[in-house]
């Protein structure tokens, strides 16, 4: 079992000041906290699920609204049994003395505060958000909790809204982490294993937690109380090996074969990714040379991963990469060693872009070597800041690497909606490659047996390529087919389980929820997708069901659903415009 103290000395060290929190939110001395707090109980008496039909539904994303009505019973008693903001204000006093930064919100205290809402001692919602420290507009941080729209409320209300007077609302309890606002804006996922990581954690314990709370109240055995989650994950990275290696899809594999002896299963939700057209990916043979197209006003860095095919034993000697761009001479990376980091210089000698070269061990038998190329901004942020010409670079596998097919991954550089835009995505460039048909509508799949290098197969979310999550697409209203950006699994495959979320494949977008009750917005992609797969798998779990494998998931998912992958009954129409 991973308990608080396990969970404080993994995350001490992400949570330095300023790293991905402000100063204010680190706790300066992490310590244990009982089981079962009397001054600090996870959830109400009255509001604690049934242990023989609950399920709870575990979201991390951003600025979930914890106080929004359809997380309550009634108007005055909240169904959040716990939420961690990690980047608010640190409180000493209060139930998250135990995590590395930040303040927990627990729901008999959210309870306290809509008794208070209803009775008119707090004005509106917004006084609940402001009386918990989650705005606070003296922090400088971006105030994603203020935004009458957000991705974390219309995710969150998606998977485990429900109307106040809905009897089933009871028995799905939501445990929720807000992730501090750097994470999100930096599309390159650099900090966000250790931290997703922490999370994860936080919500496993706090369903520990729940359940041993039930069974003290019904004065059950220890441990018998074993109820299943449900995690709701709605984010995902462009780049990364796609094969299951990475530190975050072990983790998430690992904890979802788990079978632990006082929490029920545990099953993970991901979107599949919206980035199939984006030219985000490439697949090249060693010697081949591809354009890569540099926007202009890009103030931020450019990172591409390039991953080599899978060895039996590690190389002799390193892959070798070359850059060429605009008015300068190609070169090329002359690593030694795996580890090494190269710096790669224009004609006049100027630093232009910097290479790592790694060596990582499959989750079977092998290895693969990856090199990240990071090119500077074409904007500067400053004078004197290093910058480079923008237009079509160029990428190749040096001569002398090890033979094979090598993957290439642009980084997404864009962001969440509300986060600071100083980004210009960059495209892979192949003239082989044709977006549209002669009649100008788009080409959904790559041809068979085409020459492009540039790919929509296989541009799969990379949080999503480990072996037990579920992942999910999105289909159109009018004909159940995956929309054109949905990333794929393979070449055609959209995800594991399909919702429909967009109207047509022209018309795209959704009524969600917004940050207050009775507040709306219209929004699309898979991020959606994903909550409302959470959300059917929780009443499924609730009801009994006990999935064990990703294909068990699909086939309980095919009994309720049509077609193949199957898709699910979904939200109602969407609004048209």
């Amino acid at each position: 079992m991973i308990g608080g103290a396990d969970l404080q000395a993994m995350t001490a060290a992400l949570f330095a000041p300023g790293l991905v929190v402000l100063p204010d939110a680190v706790n300066p001395s992490p310590r244990a906290i009982p089981v079962l707090d009397p001054a600090h109980l996870l959830m109400d008496a009255a509001d604690l699920p049934d242990p023989e039909g609950g399920c709870i539904t575990g979201v991390i994303d951003d600025a979930i609204p914890f106080a929004h009505e359809r997380f309550r019973v009634g108007d005055r008693r909240s169904r959040v049994a716990s939420l961690w903001a990690m980047d608010a204000a640190h409180d000493p006093a209060g139930p998250g003395r135990d995590l590395p930064a930040g303040i927990e919100l627990r729901g008999a205290r959210i309870s306290h505060w809509l008794r208070d809402l209803a009775q008119g001692r707090i004005a509106t919602e917004d006084g609940i958000y402001r009386a918990a420290g989650i705005v606070d507009m003296n922090r400088q941080t971006t105030h994603s909790a203020a935004f009458a729209a957000g991705h974390g409320a219309a995710v969150s209300l998606l998977a485990a809204g429900m109307a106040p007077d809905d009897p089933r609302g009871r028995n799905i309890p939501l445990i929720g982490v807000n992730l501090p606002p750097r994470i999100l804006a930096d599309t390159t996922g650099t900090l966000a294993p250790g931290v997703m990581i922490a999370a994860v954690l936080f919500v496993l314990t706090r369903a520990r937690r729940l359940c041993r709370q039930v069974e003290s109240h019904r004065g059950l055995p220890a441990n018998s109380v074993r109820l299943p989650v449900v995690l709701n994950i709605s984010l995902g990275l462009t780049a990364g090996p796609r094969d299951g290696s990475s530190l975050i899809e072990r983790f998430l594999d690992a904890v979802s074969g788990h079978v632990a002896p006082d929490l029920g299963p545990v099953r993970i939700v991901l979107p599949s990714g919206n980035h199939r057209m984006a030219r985000l990916r490439a697949t090249l043979p060693v010697g081949r040379r591809l354009e890569w197209n540099l926007p202009p006003d890009d103030r931020t860095v450019t990172p591409l991963e390039i991953w080599g095919p899978v060895l039996a034993a590690p190389p002799a000697s390193p892959m070798q990469i070359t850059l060429d761009g605009p008015g300068m001479i190609a070169r090329t990376t002359g690593f030694t060693a795996h580890g090494q980091v190269a710096r790669l210089h224009d004609n006049r000698g100027d630093v232009i872009a910097r290479a790592y070269c790694t060596l990582t061990a499959q989750v079977g038998p092998g290895w693969r070597e990856c090199v990240t190329v990071i090119l500077d901004p074409t904007c500067p942020e400053r004078p004197g800041d290093p910058w480079l010409t923008a237009g079509q670079w160029g990428i190749s596998i040096a001569p002398g690497s090890s033979p094979g097919d090598y993957a290439l991954s642009l980084q997404r550089d864009d962001v969440l909606r509300g986060f600071p835009r100083e980004a210009r995505q960059s495209r892979l460039v192949d003239p082989a490659y044709h977006e549209l048909r002669p009649d100008g509508f788009p080409i959904p799949f790559d041809p068979v047996g085409g020459a492009a290098a540039v790919q929509r197969s296989d541009t799969i979310n990379a949080y999503a390529t480990g072996s037990r999550t579920l992942r999910a697409g999105v289909v159109d209203h009018q004909f159940d087919r995956c929309v054109i950006y949905n990333s794929l699994i393979d070449r055609e495959i959209g995800g594991d389980v399909m919702v429909r979320i967009d109207s047509a494949p022209f018309d795209d977008g959704m009524i969600v929820r917004g940050r207050g009750s009775g507040s709306f917005a219209i929004m699309s992609g898979s991020s959606l997708a994903a909550p409302w797969v959470s959300r059917w798998l929780a009443g499924r779990m609730a009801a009994g069901a006990r999935p064990g494998t990703r294909q068990e998931m699909i086939a309980l998912a095919m009994a309720d659903g049509t077609g193949h992958p199957p898709i699910l009954p979904g939200p109602g129409r969407p609004w048209r415009r």
